[in-house]
């Protein structure tokens, strides 16, 4: 059976959420390296990329933006924290139904499942091993492939049409997400939108987004895979 639909996932506050567990990484990092402690502030990370959140963060301290030399190092640092906290967290949490919903979606060949997040992959990989829900995905678009939302989301795309060696029409592809970036994202390329409101972004806030369907959650499998049809 050939592949019908790309269905591709946002990370952070869609499939799971990660205790806080990013922010005590990079403060470290940022204070190991620069030495300025508490840097993350009153960042609100909701949607947004991994370079978006390091420039709104380390240009106000530095003063300029990051060399290419700071900006990698911060980065190592960054996940060398990151694989000691998401591991020991408590507060991490797989989002409810998603379980369920990614079993039944994986067992059907008309489906492709790929990951479209503002993550770098190798947060993104620690986070889904973590979850337990790694063996799900085959592709995707991150944040080392592209700062803007929009591009990596395009990038997860024609990797899932790589993927299934179909061209497999940009109609065809459903982007799934808990914020206003992830909706203005799959639009861009044509998708269909699934908001859910399991991150912080309320209802009201994504209703006027007009994604194509809004959730609460995503543990009513049969109202998801109905949408699908």
């Amino acid at each position: 059976m050939k592949v019908k639909k790309i269905l591709l996932f946002d990370i952070d506050g869609t499939l799971l959420l990660t205790g806080g567990a990013g922010k005590i990484a990079f403060e470290k990092a940022v204070e190991e390296l620069f030495g300025f402690k508490n840097s993350w502030g009153n960042l609100v990370p909701d949607g947004k990329t991994d370079p978006i959140i390091i420039e709104e963060i380390m240009t106000p301290l530095m003063g300029s933006p990051l060399s290419q030399s700071e900006y990698d190092e911060l980065c190592r640092r960054y996940h060398r924290h990151f694989e000691i906290e998401v591991a020991r967290v408590e507060k991490f949490k797989v989002m409810p139904g998603i379980v369920e919903l990614l079993k039944i979606l994986s067992g059907n060949p008309s489906f492709a499942l790929g990951i479209a997040t503002g993550n770098f992959r190798k947060a993104a990989d620690m986070k889904l091993r973590r979850g337990g829900l790694e063996h799900y995905f085959t592709f995707g678009g991150f944040a080392c492939d592209a700062a803007d939302r929009r591009e990596l989301t395009k990038i997860g795309y024609e990797r899932g049409k790589t993927f299934c060696g179909e061209n497999i029409a940009s109609s065809n592809v459903v982007v799934i997400g808990d914020t206003i970036h992830d909706i203005r994202a799959g639009k861009s390329i044509g998708a269909k939108t699934v908001a859910v409101c399991t991150g912080s972004t309320l209802p009201e806030t994504l209703q006027p987004m007009e994604p194509d369907y809004l959730f609460q959650d995503l543990r009513d499998t049969s109202a998801f895979l109905s949408i699908l049809e």
